[in-house]
């Protein structure tokens, strides 16, 4: 059986930007990116939102999308937090109030190049130290080797 959250709840959380409710997820599209960090607490601590499903990041020019999909085990609720921050900005990191975006966030960090205010460890977590670049950002031009070894493939000529 489902819980809900109060109307005084979602009218607070509406004043962080657009709430849909279809009981029992709810989608947040979020006004600002600077008010993440602000959200985040009040869904865990508030919310009962303990659990921290999958962080998605897209690189859009000059932007970056950035969904945060949540879950209260409590009330067996689905949350999903949307918004757009611009490529030079850092987005607060939420690692220490959901310690499983530590990986995710890196991941994002790694992969798109998103930096994120306050990481406990923010570096490379898939690529090498030393890769350059961000290979899922659109202006991303992927090297034809690294360290000698081809990445382009190239498939065997047959021969006839």
């Amino acid at each position: 059986m489902f819980r809900t959250w109060s109307a005084s709840f979602l009218d607070q959380l509406s004043a962080y930007g657009q709430v849909i409710e279809q009981h029992p997820r709810y989608f947040i599209a979020l006004d600002d990116p600077q008010r993440w960090r602000e959200l985040a607490l009040i869904l865990r601590t508030k919310g009962e939102v303990e659990y921290f499903v999958l962080l998605t990041g897209t690189h859009k020019p000059p932007c970056f999308h950035l969904r945060y999909d949540l879950r209260s085990l409590l009330y067996l609720i689905d949350i999903a937090v949307t918004f757009y921050v611009q490529e030079s900005q850092p987005v607060s990191s939420v690692a220490d109030i959901w310690p499983a975006a530590e990986w995710q966030e890196r991941e994002a960090y790694d992969l798109l190049g998103i930096q994120f205010a306050g990481h406990p460890n923010l570096r490379r977590i898939l690529l090498p130290e030393d890769w350059e670049g961000h290979p899922l950002r659109c202006d991303y031009a992927m090297p034809e080797s690294y360290k000698d070894i081809p990445l382009i493939y190239q498939p065997p000529s047959a021969a006839i």
